[in-house]
């Protein structure tokens, strides 16, 4: 579908419109919210801010015509700012500065300063590097399964995959992540 497609389905049926907005560019959303705020929010909060994008795009549904540019890239720039409000006001709440594309606020300051902890956070932090450097959709998975405690029925559906899929994908990734952590292989 067109955007000049969907502007007339706007038009003439907005429930349409809006399902068809959710199918199209849900993951999308889900994808720029997660990477503004999955850093100091919670996963309410990420659910939060995808329903506010939604509601305030469909609001604002009017405003856009496809003369100015593409659906997906308005659509993505109300998500970007409406994230980074979010990402504000949930910084503000937990009394803790937070640099919006600081890569190592994945890890908690420790409340000691042992040198057992100070491994398991560089641990942690080179885990995460290696599942970022899986490439989509093998990081995905891994993230929405161990980090968000997601279901391979759930992720297949955030990610248009089949369960079957998304198992073996999972799969081939941790052995992938076993055999770069027991060999120190570089992970680029």
């Amino acid at each position: 579908m067109t955007d000049a497609e969907w502007e007339q389905l706007l038009s003439s049926s907005p429930r349409e419109a809006y399902e068809y907005l959710i199918e199209q560019y849900g993951n999308l959303i889900y994808a720029i919210v997660i990477n503004k705020i999955g850093k100091c929010g919670t996963r309410e909060d990420i659910e939060d801010c995808v329903s506010d994008i939604m509601v305030e795009f469909l609001k604002n549904a009017g405003n856009f015509s496809s003369d100015m540019g593409s659906l997906k890239s308005y659509i993505s720039t109300v998500a970007k700012f409406r994230a980074i409000d979010a990402f504000r006001r949930i910084s503000g709440q937990n009394n803790r500065h937070y640099d919006i594309d600081d890569e190592d606020l994945i890890l908690p300051p420790s409340e000691s300063d042992t040198e057992n902890e100070a491994e398991n956070r560089i641990f942690r932090k080179n885990l995460w590097d290696i599942v970022r450097s899986l490439g989509e959709p093998d990081s995905s998975i891994i993230i929405y399964q161990y980090f968000y405690n997601r279901k391979i029925t759930e992720i297949a559906k955030i990610l248009g995959m089949t369960s079957g899929a998304v198992q073996k994908r999972s799969l081939r990734a941790r052995k992938k992540i076993g055999t770069i952590l027991e060999n120190g292989e570089e992970y680029e």
